[in-house]
């Protein structure tokens, strides 16, 4: 099942719009008729659509055409009928990185990663492609200002150039620097039209984000009243004056809408639980994607004039745990079996690391509270939703702070009674699967069984092979490359604590994965099989995110291993237990001790992947910059 997103409206033509619908277990592009609720599948793409679009005129929607490795091209296609054609001719096979028109719809810019470049070009829509620019690495395309004259593009939050304007008229440049102290994300142009080429901004600095704008000749004005205390996005409302804000928080969302100079700002109502998308129509209704714990997603549509929506019921067995620690609390959603604890439990750990887990609805734990199993998803340190602090403020001690945070988090399980002891085990998808797989290593005894899918298995190995905005994300994260900074790579990679593994281990991993390639996870799997490790791997075909078929696969194995491994009755005569972990320095082999310190332990910042602020424009969906998982 194609979980829903919000569509994408025609500027200029307020019945027209563009969303998704579940085709044969693939997502397709479909064409609504707003006036007449008529729509209509325009696609029949192999591997489905994620990134998509609709020209101001209505008349042709574009969509990335990509393999299972993420590759392809933008093919641009008649509203209503008629075969698609490349969005611009002449262009190379990429990877998406971004796609803006003018106001009018006669010049459209389009953004692509070929191998490790960012090529720039612009042409007319169904016309050829000129470059405009490249660069090494990583470099997003954020917007085209409506009257075309400006191309705004996105490096680095925190590097010198993170926001970087070409004025094409002219071809003067415009820079402006971020660092370390203070962070800066370009979201969009301001919307209508007009000459005030006005860029909307994020800005993260002294422990707040907050709500600016850039204009040429003018440079950057924060917006003070419109600062917040954890991860905001922010979109120029129809209206193209006010702004639609959207503030995550401890795992649940809210829509506020503001006038820029000033007054509080206003509230909408949606209901409690999480935004997972939202596009603004031109009327102004805000059409967004809802969901909570046990409430599948949902497109909703808020009026800022509307009434507050009914209150949405608690749910039985679900509640919230807080794990107090010396650097703050831990936040933890907990979902538990019918009758009475404690029960094998299994943390379910989100991936990224700039994510986290919130208040919505996800099957995997659905099916496994059916199986028997408490299921726990803890935003350890590193997540998004709680501030500036506690997503930077672990150094560059990578996958060692997380591993200690969900060690916390298990025992207080224990001693809350909800975790059987002995009996906890690690569930994790891509980056979330590293941390299942380097937890598996470091802290053995307290593990019963690990299960990844898609992980990082030999960080080395993987940051060498990944795409290149993962691979700059990576030296974020750990404060540069391998040959720079060698001991952090060495304590925060799976394959140093092979020699510790126990077991048992559930792995499955893509043959044409992109982002966690499969080279990684066979040098891991090799090196369990020579030390004679319980464990089990899974192949399928496809990339990162794989197709609901390969999916379904996963998950069916994943739970018959975990019900071998970690079964929720305990065998007969057998009583779980919860040993003590031993002295790493005891084990085999050389294997550091990441608690005794060294150079991976030296306090720092870590810098944001790029795409936490964004605009909500469709083409972000998936977009080739966000975290692994």
């Amino acid at each position: 099942m194609i979980p829903p997103r919000a569509p994408a409206f025609a500027a200029d033509d307020p019945h027209r719009a563009v969303d998704l619908c579940d085709v044969a277990g693939r997502a397709q592009l479909v064409a609504w008729r707003r006036d007449t609720g008529h729509r209509r599948v325009r696609t029949d793409a192999h591997h489905g659509v994620d990134a998509y679009d609709l020209e101001p005129d209505g008349g042709h929607v574009w969509w990335f055409d990509a393999g299972p490795d993420g590759v392809g091209l933008w093919r641009r296609q008649p509203f209503t009928d008629g075969p698609a054609g490349p969005g611009l001719a002449d262009l190379p096979r990429g990877r998406p990185y971004g796609l803006a028109f003018d106001r009018t719809g006669t010049r459209v810019a389009v953004c692509v990663g070929v191998g490790a470049e960012s090529r720039c070009y612009l042409g007319r829509p169904g016309g050829t492609g000129h470059l405009l620019a490249t660069a090494p690495g990583y470099l997003s395309l954020v917007d085209l200002s409506a009257d075309g004259r400006l191309l705004a593009l996105a490096g680095r939050p925190d590097g010198p150039q993170a926001v970087t304007v070409l004025r094409l008229d002219d071809g003067h440049t415009d820079v402006v620097a971020g660092d370390r102290r203070r962070r800066v994300w370009a979201l969009e142009f301001r919307t209508g039209p007009g000459g005030d080429a006005e860029l909307l901004v994020v800005v993260e600095a002294d422990g707040r984000y907050t709500v600016g704008t850039w204009r040429p000749g003018h440079g950057l004005r924060l917006r003070t009243h419109l600062a917040f205390d954890a991860e905001i996005t922010a979109h120029w409302y129809a209206d193209g004056d006010r702004v639609l804000v959207q503030h995550d928080r401890a795992g649940r969302s809210r829509l506020l809408l503001a006038d820029l100079d000033g007054g509080a700002p206003r509230v909408l109502p949606t209901p409690a639980g999480t935004i997972l998308d939202l596009a603004c129509a031109p009327e102004g209704t805000i059409h967004y994607v809802w969901s909570r714990e046990a409430v599948p997603p949902r497109r909703l549509v808020a009026d800022p004039a509307g009434d507050a929506p009914a209150a949405v019921p608690a749910v039985p067995g679900r509640r919230e745990v807080w794990t107090p620690r010396p650097y703050g609390r831990i936040h933890s959603f907990l979902a538990t079996p019918p009758g009475a604890g404690p029960w094998p439990t299994i943390l379910l750990v989100h991936g990224g690391p700039f994510l986290h887990d919130r208040d919505s609805y996800d099957p995997r734990v659905e099916a496994l509270t059916r199986a028997g199993y408490a299921v726990v998803r803890t935003n350890y340190r590193g997540s998004t939703g709680y501030g500036p602090r506690w997503r930077h403020g672990f150094g560059h001690r990578v996958g060692l702070a997380q591993v200690e945070d969900l060690t916390a988090v298990r025992r207080h399980l224990i001693d809350l009674g909800v975790a059987r002891p002995g009996q906890t085990g690690l569930c994790g998808y891509s980056w979330g699967g590293y941390l299942v797989l380097l937890a598996m290593g470091l802290r053995p005894a307290d593990w019963a069984v690990g299960l990844a899918v898609a992980p990082v298995a030999d960080y080395l190995a993987a940051h060498r092979a990944t795409i290149p905005a993962l691979r700059e994300a990576d030296e974020e994260l750990f404060g540069g490359t391998p040959d720079e900074v060698p001991g952090r790579y060495r304590a925060a990679d799976p394959m140093t604590y092979l020699d510790r593994v126990r077991g048992p281990l559930f792995l499955a991993a893509a043959t044409d994965d992109e982002r966690c390639p499969a080279g990684s996870v066979r040098r891991y799997v090799a090196g369990l099989r020579r030390r004679s490790v319980p464990h089990e791997v899974l192949w399928v075909p496809g990339g990162h995110h794989g197709d609901p078929a390969g999916q379904t696969a996963v998950f069916t194995a994943l739970l018959r291993y975990a019900a071998t491994a970690l079964p929720t009755r305990p065998a007969a005569g057998r009583q779980p237990t919860d040993a003590p972990e031993p002295d790493p320095r005891s084990g085999r082999g050389s294997t550091p001790d990441p608690s005794e310190g060294g150079e991976w332990n030296e306090a720092t910042h870590r810098a944001e992947r790029p795409d936490q602020h964004r605009r909500a424009g469709p083409w972000r969906r998936h977009r080739q910059d966000a975290p692994r998982s």
